[in-house]
């Protein structure tokens, strides 16, 4: 019955081009970043060639090339970027989805007449959430090795695309946080409008605010990888410090950035320590989520909720 009720999901976000929508959308991401990567790379290049050219006309040895120690990785790391600020977005809707069209349309109603658990009904949902970003996600990884590619004029390393598939994996984990919210808060309010609301209100929490208190950082400095604090020596935010671990989109920030290697190296235990947190928040939003659907009242459902 979970992949029924799985299968079930995944063609329904298919008839509502929602699937189709959610592809493209991320595909365009990883063709920017990619992009961006590319044209960074051309420009630095052409600076670099000039400034060769200038250096062996006075007699000057020629400074090293950037690119020799730049990781190849670092091409991509918009995608750290655009993940948390967009790609949770259409995991909330995802998770929100799985849940709002099966109470307003009537469906839930009709599965519960049968000899189908509760349990097996979320498990199913989560099931074809974590297929829909696993695929588009995976398609980000081709595009996103096609751009290095494209970039290098060679294939990427087999390390590197570890490194890469390393990062995918951490950001389909980090997006099924989204989507299994999404989720919750369907199934926590009968009115789809508030618990969609509600999911987005979360998303602005975790993305922004949490890392600010966390972190001190500015607003803006929210979706840059790397730290701008407001100032380290305030005493509100040496106190709010000590929950950054708890923060998990630092925490997400900061293990992409080891894993692409843009930021200084760390022990590789360290970076699964910093993955520790987004796995057990996950862990806990599908024993809620579970606990939710037991108490949930699908007999009110309507077409135009």
């Amino acid at each position: 019955m979970i992949g029924a009720i799985a299968a079930h999901q995944v063609l329904s976000l298919r008839r509502q081009r929602t699937f189709i929508a959610i592809l493209v959308t991320f595909l365009a991401m990883a063709a920017l970043a990619g992009v961006l990567g590319w044209s960074s790379h051309r420009t630095i290049v052409r600076v670099y060639d000039e400034a060769v050219r200038m250096v062996a006309a006075r007699g000057e040895r020629a400074p090293a090339n950037p690119f020799d120690v730049k990781p190849p990785l670092a091409l991509l790391s918009n995608m750290a970027i655009y993940v948390p600020l967009i790609g949770a977005l259409l995991a909330l809707i995802v998770g929100h989805l799985s849940f709002a069209d099966d109470h307003a349309g009537g469906l839930g109603r009709m599965i519960f007449s049968r000899a189908v658990s509760r349990s097996v009904y979320v498990v199913g949902k989560v099931v074809a959430a974590a297929e829909v970003l696993a695929v588009v996600l995976g398609a980000c990884f081709l595009i996103s090795a096609l751009s290095l590619f494209v970039v290098n004029s060679r294939l990427p390393s087999g390390g590197n695309l570890l490194r890469l598939g390393g990062f995918y994996a951490l950001a389909w984990l980090y997006l099924m946080l989204f989507a299994l919210a999404g989720m919750t808060t369907a199934l926590m309010t009968k009115r789809r409008s508030l618990a969609l609301l509600s999911a987005i209100s979360i998303w602005l929490v975790v993305t922004f605010a949490l890392p600010q208190f966390t972190s001190g950082l500015r607003p803006q400095a929210s979706l840059n990888p790397v730290s701008d604090p407001v100032s380290s020596s305030q005493t509100f935010f040496k106190v709010t410090a000590k929950a950054r671990p708890f923060s998990v989109t630092e925490q997400y920030k900061e293990a992409s950035a080891r894993i692409l290697e843009t930021a200084s190296a760390e022990p590789t235990a360290t970076t699964v320590v910093r993955v520790l947190p987004i796995a057990a928040l996950a862990i806990g939003l599908l024993l809620l989520a579970l606990r939710l659907a037991r108490s949930h009242d699908y007999s009110s459902g309507r077409a135009d909720d």
